[in-house]
């Protein structure tokens, strides 16, 4: 991979997760002129993250920084903590079925009735996300149980500035969890449903 095509690559997800841009849509090409890559300021970075990736390991740590929410500047990005965050995603992905099935059933524990994880109570935030903005619960352990019930469309009609940000980052989260691993929704339910009997 060279710098320019770091460059691309990263456009191409930044504009994924921040505009209407659709990496799957468009197989992660986007419009670039080098002369413009040549003049920026954070080129090294790209030429950086060039030699130390082949461009689908420079996807993925790209989407394990972008899906938490936290600065996406290049050279933040290319900092030692985030290749951390990297490879502690790489771990959770990895290790799907195990993860999801820890965290449900720390969800049981907390609380036996699996529909309240979803609702405002009280005028406070669902469980489900108070857990989550808590580091309880993964982001793909929430795109999972998304497919399962399709909650973020109950949270989608609430008009909480927070809870819209983070439905937003989920749904564009979704198809790369879902491009790197093919959990089936029926082992899913399963785990679910014997946990939650």
């Amino acid at each position: 991979m060279s710098g320019f095509v770091a460059y691309t690559t990263y456009l191409a997800v930044s504009r994924h997760f921040t505009s209407n841009y659709d990496f799957f849509k468009y197989n992660g090409k986007i419009n670039a002129k080098q002369s413009t890559y040549e003049a920026r300021k954070d080129k090294y970075f790209f030429e950086k993250a060039a030699k130390k990736f082949k461009r689908d390991d420079f996807v993925k740590f790209l989407i394990a920084n972008f899906s938490t929410g936290s600065d996406t500047w290049i050279g933040n990005i290319m900092s030692p903590s985030n290749e951390i965050a990297f490879k502690k995603w790489k771990k959770n992905v990895e290790s799907l079925t195990y993860s999801f099935t820890q965290e449900i059933e720390m969800l049981n524990d907390t609380e036996e009735d699996f529909n309240k994880l979803f609702i405002y109570e009280d005028g406070k935030h669902p469980l489900l996300f108070r857990l989550h903005l808590r580091h309880k619960i993964s982001l793909e352990t929430m795109v999972l149980l998304d497919d399962l019930v399709n909650y973020t469309k109950a949270w989608k009609k609430h008009d909480d500035l927070l809870m819209n940000d983070f439905v937003k980052r989920l749904d564009n989260y979704k198809p790369f969890l879902h491009n790197f691993s093919n959990l089936p929704k029926r082992k899913l339910r399963k785990i679910v449903l014997e946990i939650y009997q």
